[in-house]
């Protein structure tokens, strides 16, 4: 008995394409759509009747009366489309996909450049920069946004806000430095003038003093104190001008305290400041037990009387300095 594999259905649709095959009149593919019916359109985006007929006699795109009733091109529908924002398909495809390619709204600039709406519109009315009107609303175009950010050193995008961050970062302004000292920029730039040990770089057309310079001339001198309110008590009361102006240092690099002593305890670091040596010296002496520490994960703290008191008992024992 001779077995059949394939199904009712599938023997159906074989049957079908042999006929098919042999007939001389073929199937012709349904031509592609270039018009739809002003109801199309304003069911497409969620328009009223009113609304539909206002938008269609507003011409944004070609209409044609076909057999006695109006119909929208749709190429030039979906041209109109990619080129305005205030319309939505309710199909949820985005509006103004070409508008967004050539120009920049007021927001996409203030993302950019990490200012507000209303500044954006401030600088661009002062720069006079081109632009376009779009349902009302001012776009600009980004060619013209473009020419108008290489011309000025203000505002930076992202990019360029990261590769200027260590410039920032590792420097101040000469009025940040006035503040710190709570003195006038006229004696800033006075102590500068005087200074051999104050290093300045010219940034964006100004000049800033380098961190790592303030620091070192701030502990070289004992004239001006750092009077600024959010420098934590450990580091304001610190009596030793080595270990605070490391810890302003520190405080000023990672912004927080964890990483700097107390009044109880020292780091490493700071002890090597207060005994003037080496840090590597310093965890010798805590290798060979020589001098108290407490360790806890991978930070090392010396107890600060204790460690003082060591010291002035070593120089007593060496009048010639400290045996490593």
């Amino acid at each position: 008995m001779y077995y059949n594999p394939l199904t009712k259905e599938e023997e159906f649709h074989e049957l079908v394409k042999e006929i098919e095959s042999q007939s001389t009149y073929k199937r012709v593919p349904s031509p592609e759509k270039k018009y739809m019916s002003v109801a199309e359109m304003g069911r497409l985006l969620g328009l009223k009747k009113t609304d539909r007929y206002w938008l269609v006699h507003k011409n944004f795109f070609k209409t044609e009366v076909i057999l006695g009733k109006m119909r929208v091109e749709l190429e030039s529908f979906e041209k109109w489309y990619a080129n305005q924002i205030k319309y939505h398909k309710v199909t949820g495809e985005e509006p103004g996909q070409e508008l967004k390619q050539r120009s920049y709204s007021p927001k996409d600039i203030a993302e950019i450049l990490q200012i507000s709406e209303c500044q954006v519109y401030e600088e661009m009315k002062k720069a006079d920069v081109e632009y376009i009107l779009v349902d009302y609303w001012k776009r600009y175009p980004k060619e013209a946004f473009d020419a108008w950010y290489r011309n000025q050193n203000r505002f930076r995008n992202a990019r360029d806000r990261e590769k200027v961050r260590d410039i920032v970062e590792g420097s101040m302004r000469m009025p940040e430095m006035a503040r710190m000292l709570g003195v006038s920029r006229s004696v800033v730039y006075n102590i500068i003038a005087s200074s051999d040990i104050l290093k300045t770089i010219e940034f964006d057309g100004r000049r800033r003093v380098t961190k790592k310079s303030f620091y070192e001339w701030y502990a070289s001198q004992d004239r001006y104190h750092i009077v600024s309110e959010q420098v934590p008590e450990t580091v304001k009361k610190e009596d030793n001008r080595s270990i605070e102006t490391y810890r302003r240092a520190v405080q000023d690099r990672d912004g927080h305290t964890k990483n700097i002593g107390n009044d109880a305890y020292l780091t490493v670091k700071e002890a090597a400041l207060l005994a003037g040596i080496n840090p590597a010296t310093v965890h010798k002496w805590i290798k060979k037990g020589k001098i108290e520490a407490v360790q806890s994960s991978k930070t090392v703290r010396i107890p600060r009387q204790a460690f003082e008191n060591w010291l002035q008992s070593r120089k007593k024992e060496d009048q010639h300095g400290i045996n490593c």
